[in-house]
């Protein structure tokens, strides 16, 4: 390699631009080590810093907390002839500790790479132990990746790290230190013109070095240590309680409409509603109705191990919930205060993007329930479907010692929860919930214990099994309901071909016989529902005495 190469190889100017912008982007780097060929190695690490140490921090480039280093352990000192130990939680304390903690398992097992528990708790992290990664968990119930294991390298949100400055005061400081090695028979003094001190470059310091190596071949390396401090920002910038609430965004909705048909919007902020009790009298009341188009929940729906869409309420685990109204198929409604107070601020834009004029009208259950303060069963032939379904599993449990539907497993879990009046009039939507009515009343049917006590018939289906079982107990109404069971079979079994052909779409027409695909399924569901109501008073007939 010539001198000119050797030179601009050597100046390292990747690297430093590389180390002096790491925590300024979406990532930071932590820690990291690598040994691409015997031509380039190096590595990065992290520590927190108090404040007070920033002056002495800035004098060198050198690391202020080694890899490994940060970990409980003893020191020793003299007093009057004799060894004093003292035990410290951290050996580096109390100015320096580290974000990632390496313990040295020697080659015996693998080094284990431990992330702060401060700063886990700290941050509500969720560890995946599949990957080791990290998930921050936010108040909507969403998760997002915070710490990221890749190989070596482990790297932070930097808006994580910022935050976490933020809430303690704390500096960071990123260190790293990188080496280059060229082939050439010029001696270290040829470049000189590279070296540099200890020096401060914004909020850096740097130093390079020049040496080499002579072993089987003539080498010089370059020597490049980086170390940024970044100071913390203000503890109000932590998004952590007291501070948590300085970036909510309570965006308008829409509550009426004007003598010319224009919307009529107002803020969802609860502080700037009217109530009963005379605050902000000229502008909307808290329990103003704002109505949305059913497509709002699918969100909801699609997630059932997460959210939870019932009769009246909408829940994520025991973070947050809201009353809805969703007694009626045609519309969601939820009062206006209720969406600034209950609903989570990163939540509101997508339910804004599903609002509606009033032009339906709140349930009967709902006006009962909030306004009379009255019990009200739900008008929503969903709710009641799902209802029936459980009571009736509850009754044959109790009646006949067993369930008349498996549980179900697997991806079909939450299938009670998924399935609903669809949400609008598309082949997509109408499909899958005919579907999981299918597998819910005819798949998951508890054949075992249903033949059980009946005489083997080679080939024989559920729904033909329970037809002989329903007729064996002399159940009143075995033909209506096994041909809705029939029903919802066939027109599973047909699915494939209502976008496939002329023949599916006329079969599709019949069965439909004039309704919307949603009216359609809720005129199923409410079948089945009077099914259940029926099957659950049938019991195992005792011998007469």
């Amino acid at each position: 390699m010539d001198h000119h190469e050797a030179v601009a190889a050597l100046r390292q100017i990747d690297e430093r631009e590389t180390s002096q912008t790491n925590g300024s982007g979406p990532w930071t780097v932590v820690y990291d080590s690598w040994h691409h060929s015997r031509d380039r190695n190096g590595g990065r690490f992290a520590a927190f810093a108090r404040p007070s140490y920033r002056e002495r921090a800035m004098q060198s480039a050198t690391w202020d907390l080694r890899v490994g280093g940060g970990s409980p352990g003893f020191s020793q000192h003299s007093e009057d002839g004799e060894w004093v130990s003292t035990y410290h939680r951290n050996v580096d304390g109390p100015d320096l500790e580290p974000l990632v903690l390496i313990q040295e398992m020697y080659g015996v097992v693998p080094d284990a790479y431990l992330i702060s528990e401060e700063f886990r708790l700290l941050m509500r992290l969720w560890e995946d132990k599949a990957t080791g990664n990290f998930y921050t968990v936010g108040g909507d119930g969403s998760k997002e990746l915070a710490i990221e294991f890749d190989g070596q390298r482990i790297r932070v949100r930097t808006p994580l790290l910022r935050r976490y400055q933020a809430a303690r005061q704390l500096d960071l400081l990123l260190f790293s230190d990188t080496r280059i090695f060229v082939d050439t028979d010029e001696s270290p003094e040829a470049f000189d013109e590279l070296r540099e001190e200890d020096h401060v470059e914004n909020d850096s310091v740097v130093f390079m070095g020049i040496g080499d190596i002579d072993f089987r071949r003539a080498q010089v390396f370059s020597r490049l240590l980086v170390k940024r401090v970044l100071p913390p920002p203000p503890q109000e910038k932590s998004g952590i309680w007291p501070w948590d609430g300085d970036d909510e965004e309570y965006p308008e909705f829409i509550i009426g409409e004007d003598d010319h048909g224009r919307p009529i919007k107002f803020t969802c902020e609860k502080d700037k509603l009217a109530n009963y009790f005379g605050k902000n009298p000229d502008a909307p009341h808290y329990l103003t109705p704002v109505f949305f188009r059913p497509e709002v929940l699918k969100r909801y729906y699609d997630d059932p191990k997460l959210y939870s869409v019932t009769d009246g309420r909408l829940s994520c685990g025991s973070l947050w919930g809201v009353q809805i109204d969703n007694g009626n198929p045609s519309a969601v409604m939820v009062f206006l205060g209720d969406i600034g107070r209950d609903i989570p601020s990163s939540h509101r834009d997508h339910w804004r993007a599903y609002n509606i004029p009033p032009v339906s009208r709140m349930s009967e259950s709902t006006f009962r329930r909030s306004f009379l303060a009255q019990s009200a069963e739900t008008e929503n032939a969903e709710h009641l479907f799902k209802n029936a379904y459980l009571a009736t599993q509850l009754a044959w449990t109790e009646k006949w010692g067993w369930g008349l539907y498996r549980d179900a497993e697997g991806s079909d879990a939450e299938l009670i929860r998924r399935v609903r009046i669809p949400l609008n009039n598309t082949d997509t939507e109408f499909e899958a919930q005919l579907l999981g009515l299918a597998k819910l009343l005819v798949d998951l049917l508890n054949e075992a214990e249903i033949a059980a006590g009946l005489p083997p018939v080679k080939n024989e289906k559920g729904i033909s099994k329970l037809e002989r079982f329903l007729e064996a107990a002399d159940y009143e109404y075995v033909d209506r309901d096994i041909a809705l069971l029939r029903t919802i079979q066939n027109l599973r079994s047909r699915i494939a071909a209502h976008t496939s052909g002329s023949s599916g779409q006329a079969f599709l027409a019949e069965e439909l016989d004039g309704l919307s695909k949603p009216e359609f399924i809720e005129k199923l569901m409410r079948a089945a529902t009077k099914m259940f109501a029926d099957l659950s008073e049938l019991a195992p007939q005792r011998p007469e005495s």
